[in-house]
């Protein structure tokens, strides 16, 4: 698959807090003592099984996800606590596959130039609208680093404390660039329950290509 058109939309919030919405099994994975919760908007695109051609309803979504950082066995990766898409077809296979929290929503995208107004809106009436201008390129974001911390993530967890999976991606370093936040408003984020402290970081990122394995049981 390629991911395209991605923000990076991250808030510092207490450890503490965010740790009782995890299942067990999963430690809080923290920068400067903080945790950190985030909100990508990101458009998927040449999504297809290895060795097979593309599907028309699942080849070019729309996503929304909500998520955070997390240690398993000294091993980060990603928790997500949602996944808004706009393809019925990802969200069943998402649900079912990969035991993700997938939700189908209805999605809203007009690009001028560098500058994206995005809206998603769930059925529920819940929804998210986030307008943002690209900026210039940033440097590679080096180890140690914020930047790297919340964007260079190569395994995800699903599944419950009972039955905790962990599944790997692939792809080359994201290209990082600066992003200007013109708009926000956000119900998905508030409906955790975590308050998020000072205001968000943002970074925007050209496209990569990734390559995804099934998840497996830790």
């Amino acid at each position: 698959m390629c991911w395209r058109d991605l923000l990076f939309v991250h808030w510092r919030v207490d450890p503490d807090a965010l740790a009782e919405l995890l299942p067990e099994g999963l430690e809080v994975d923290t920068f400067d003592g903080h945790a950190w919760l985030g909100l990508i908007p990101f458009r998927m695109d040449r999504v297809r099984f290895f060795g097979l051609p593309s599907i028309p309803t699942l080849g070019s979504f729309p996503e929304c996800n909500v998520r955070t950082y997390v240690l398993r066995d000294g091993v980060p990766g990603v928790w997500f606590f949602s996944l808004d898409a706009a393809s019925r077809l990802a969200v069943l296979g998402g649900r079912n596959l990969w035991k993700l929290n997938y939700i189908h929503a209805r999605f809203m995208i007009d690009s001028h130039g560098d500058t994206t107004d995005y809206r998603v809106r769930r059925s529920d009436g819940r929804s998210a609208h986030l307008n943002w201008t690209v900026g210039e390129r940033l440097p590679a974001s080096e180890a140690g680093s914020l930047p790297h911390f919340l964007t260079e993530r190569y395994y995800l967890y699903a599944g419950t404390s009972r039955r905790l999976l962990r599944g790997a991606v692939w792809h080359e370093p994201w290209t990082l660039r600066r992003a200007t936040l013109n708009r926000l408003d956000d119900e998905f984020i508030p409906q955790l329950g975590v308050e998020t402290l000072e205001d968000p970081v943002c970074m925007a990122a050209d496209p990569v290509d990734v390559l995804g394995w099934t998840n497996r049981r830790v």
